[in-house]
């Protein structure tokens, strides 16, 4: 007799195939009901959760638990982050705390940063003509500006760029990128020594310049915050704010590119610039899932029973091409008002970056078209290579040409 998983349609369900074969699978998915049980070819089964309001529903849900080590293997439980894999009141616990320094003031406070960054990041390649939007630009941008952001000393920073370079790589080994975990962590527990040391000696300990130091006051006030705790926030705020802004940036970049009619209009009217990145943030799709949940208890969703035990994977992709929530769903369109879309999550588990990958890519587009004449890429769009870590799916490299900056120079 047939299993239930035996049974469940065949489905590739990738964020590699969502960005490069998107149409194919958009087809697929609106064929099928907005919550289905699937199974890849490896075998893996879940419930794939496609619509809108499905969408909405399943991240509000208290039966879904967004802790991975509920999956019940090693892998799962290396992929566990405290603040981004837990589940109330533990996660209650650490957001509040977290929220507390990571406030909209503080971020906005970086602006001044990302357009120096910005700036000399491309007066480096302005002169030549030619550039890797990856290498070039968005790729050290976000780790600049997330290390600004916690408070890293200048003179560690080229090491955080060192370590960024080491991301782009594909050739690195499951070995290679623990070892780099492991170093982040053991700097990070330094640094948060080093930060309670210099609140404690202040005189004024309740000015705190940083993101990192902010979370130390709390945490010797609160009482709450374990040291271990501390410093995988500042690893998951490094890590996972860097890859995303980085794939914002780098595969809105080559959506724009492959929509000329769009790009035209958006250096046009560069005031559009905040609404083409909610656009892009709704197309692109670098994280075309949400990480994977476990039904805790027997829930519905959409009117489906996902019984006990059961995992399931929210399409945002899937869901950010609704028809029934956006019109014209399939078409990219950077005026695109209004636009609430799931880029970021819903609910508990919103994305707290969010608005520093918003000012970021805002910044980086802006100066992008503002200083870049004639855009092209360098190769076919079929040409691109793409790398996928865990759910994010991102360019390796993308090489563009533009009119050359000249320069004036004085004669003296």
């Amino acid at each position: 007799m047939q299993t239930p998983s035996e049974l469940a349609p065949l489905l590739d369900f990738s964020p590699y195939r969502l960005l490069t074969e998107p149409d194919a699978v958009h087809r697929q998915m609106r064929a099928e009901p907005p919550v289905r049980f699937v199974r890849e070819e490896t075998g893996f089964s879940y419930w794939l959760v496609s619509g809108y309001e499905e969408a909405r529903e399943a991240f509000a849900a208290p039966g879904l638990s967004n802790d991975p080590r509920r999956l019940g293997h090693t892998a799962a439980d290396a992929a566990y982050s405290p603040m981004a894999n837990n589940d109330p009141p533990d996660h209650t616990r650490l957001r509040r705390l977290v929220s507390h320094g990571f406030t909209r003031r503080r971020v906005a406070a970086l602006l001044p940063t990302a357009e120096r960054v910005v700036g000399e990041l491309l007066d480096v390649v302005a002169p030549t003509g030619r550039a890797d939007v990856i290498a070039d630009l968005a790729f050290p941008l976000p780790v600049l500006v997330i290390c600004e952001l916690l408070g890293v000393p200048t003179g560690d920073r080229a090491a955080f760029r060192a370590w960024a370079d080491h991301t782009l790589s594909t050739t690195a080994g499951p070995r290679s990128r623990e070892e780099r975990s492991r170093r982040l962590h053991r700097y990070f527990t330094r640094l948060v020594a080093a930060k309670r040391a210099a609140l404690r000696a202040s005189a004024s300990p309740d000015e705190q310049p940083d993101l990192l130091s902010a979370l130390v006051v709390a945490q010797e006030q609160d009482n709450s915050l374990t040291d271990e705790e501390l410093v995988g926030l500042a690893v998951l705020l490094l890590v996972a704010g860097h890859e995303t802004t980085t794939n914002l940036i780098g595969n809105g970049l080559l959506t724009l590119l492959c929509h000329p009619g769009q790009l035209r209009r958006l250096r046009d009217q560069p005031s559009l610039l905040p609404t083409a990145v909610e656009e892009l943030l709704r197309y692109e799709g670098s994280a075309g899932q949400s990480s994977l949940r476990v039904a805790i208890e027997d829930t519905v969703v959409g009117g489906t029973l996902i019984p006990r035990g059961s995992v399931v994977n929210i399409g945002l992709s899937l869901a950010n091409r609704d028809p029934l929530v956006f019109s014209d769903s399939d078409s990219l369109d950077i005026g695109r008002e209004p636009n609430p879309h799931l880029a970021f999550g819903h609910g508990i588990h919103f994305c707290l970056g969010a608005p520093l990958a918003r000012m970021l890519a805002v910044t980086a587009f802006g100066a992008l078209l503002g200083r870049l004449p004639n855009i092209a890429l360098r190769v076919a769009p079929d040409e691109v290579r793409w790398r996928q870590i865990s759910i994010l799916c991102g360019l390796t490299a993308l090489p563009i040409s533009f009119d050359p900056e000249h320069r004036e120079t004085s004669c003296s």
